[in-house]
């Protein structure tokens, strides 16, 4: 059947997943394990239902992987569906979390299986749905569209109406991916940072949230160095943290955004960079990556698939800058950034290397770093005491990546941080979360301090 169906090559978000991949040992790095979950009560023989109209409304769902001339391509089932799907009641929140922990360091290794969904009952009467899907099939975005339409469509069935208007096609966006590498535009995003890069005029600092230590280390051979090798395939452990902001932050946070029009990720970026930057020799060049949903038109934003894409945020940031005046200019760079956001993450590193000469292991990024719009699900849903979780897969290939988002009832961030325990320890994220808020609130009770002087209050 599947010789029959048409095979697609990769567009470069899926192909930035197959990198990493082929550079990891642990194939669970590419692992996206989610969970929704509501106390309003669901029948899950009604919801199995549902979650065959998802899979066929859903054609990111439907992709399988073959390999063809040594190189990964894709066809989309023209239908598939589950017969079975495996229900679990948790007595508690330690037996929920050690089951789907193993699940999400449990590789979902793509010419074999593409996602894996439980149904669950947990300790504080909530009904959930959870999703373990292969990176190269659903982004971060993609998962909350998932589950949007999946509990729409669940509502559905309960009310007997009609379904929700349906969901756009992956494989009819494909050609746009493919048209634009061969674009005018593909070389004018290659120029813009090409340009970008060289006119910084030095290679960016790392400013890794552990300190300087493994950089000096590595200084005793090289004593110019300012990105280290931190790459690493075999101690690539991962654990994570759940960390919270207080309500009151939250909100002074979300005055100051509305008022000044800032986007609140570039609050958080702000006070990750100032910290790790204080941490660090008080550099005044930081970078990290910030994974890009491409997600602009309406009907971007209503399809499953992999579209994220990663894009490197490296900002000078002068201590006599004001603190108004930096998330000014990181919003600006991030607004510029977003105008190429099309161009592929594989051709951005190799360009970054060939400037800057790294090597294939040096990593200058202090941390990846994913906002998502979680709490729209909550006003979607209508849902009683919602509870959107991630879950760790046990590896990763950076030594950080750090996801933000509202909490669903709107009043704290949300902060989960997943760590490579051979470089960073909990209490470097500790102490990381801290600093960035203690940033946060020092300058918002005084938005024209200086960076110099919250690097006094980031440690």
């Amino acid at each position: 059947m599947m010789k029959e169906q048409t095979l697609y090559p990769l567009i470069p978000s899926q192909e930035t997943m197959c990198y990493m991949l082929k550079y990891s040992l642990h194939k669970q790095v590419t692992n996206v394990p989610v969970s929704f979950a509501t106390t309003k009560p669901l029948d899950f023989d009604v919801m199995k239902k549902a979650l065959n109209l998802e899979i066929e409304r859903n054609d990111c769902l439907r992709i399988r992987f073959v390999k063809k001339g040594g190189k990964m391509q894709q066809v989309f089932l023209p239908s598939y569906t589950i017969d079975e799907v495996q229900t679990l009641h948790f007595a508690t929140k330690e037996e929920q979390e050690a089951f789907f922990e193993a699940d999400a360091a449990k590789a979902i290794r793509p010419l074999k299986e593409t996602f894996r969904v439980v149904f669950f009952t947990d300790c504080e009467n909530r009904y959930g749905v959870y999703l373990n899907a292969c990176h190269l099939i659903v982004d971060a975005f993609a998962a909350t569209v998932f589950f949007r339409d999946l509990f729409a469509v669940y509502d559905a069935l309960v009310a007997g109406g009609e379904l929700p208007a349906p969901l756009a096609r992956f494989e009819e966006h494909l050609p746009k991916e493919y048209e634009y590498l061969k674009s005018e535009q593909y070389q004018k995003d290659y120029d813009y940072f090409d340009q970008f890069h060289r006119g910084m005029g030095c290679p960016p600092f790392y400013a890794g949230v552990h300190g300087p230590a493994m950089l000096e280390k590595q200084r005793k051979r090289k004593p110019d160095l300012t990105v280290p090798v931190a790459f690493d395939p075999i101690h690539d452990k991962a654990e994570s943290a759940h960390l919270c902001s207080d309500e009151e932050t939250t909100k002074a946070l979300l005055d100051y955004c509305e008022k000044n029009r800032i986007a609140l990720e570039i609050m958080m970026q702000t006070g990750y960079k100032i910290y790790a930057a204080a941490l660090n020799y008080r550099s005044d060049d930081t970078m990290m990556m910030v994974l890009c949903s491409r997600r602009v038109t309406s009907k971007e934003k209503n399809m499953g698939g992999c579209l994220a894409q990663v894009l490197q945020m490296r900002t000078k940031l002068p201590t006599s800058l004001t603190f108004e005046e930096t998330v000014k200019r990181v919003s600006a760079q991030r607004s510029s950034h977003f105008r190429h956001m099309n161009f592929p993450y594989i051709d951005a590193l190799n360009m970054e290397r060939k400037i800057y000469h790294f090597s294939q292991a040096q990593g200058p990024a202090l941390m990846m770093y994913t906002w998502l719009p979680i709490d729209t699900l909550s006003k979607e849903f209508g849902a009683d005491s919602p509870e959107f979780r991630f879950y760790n897969p046990g590896r990763y290939i950076m030594p950080l990546y750090t996801f933000t988002f509202r909490s669903l009832d709107g009043k704290q961030l949300e902060c989960l941080y997943m760590y490579r325990t051979n470089l960073i320890s909990r209490e470097n994220i500790e102490a990381l979360h801290d600093g960035c808020f203690r940033v946060l609130r020092a300058a918002l009770a005084d938005p024209q301090t200086t960076v110099e002087k919250l690097f006094d209050v980031a440690l």
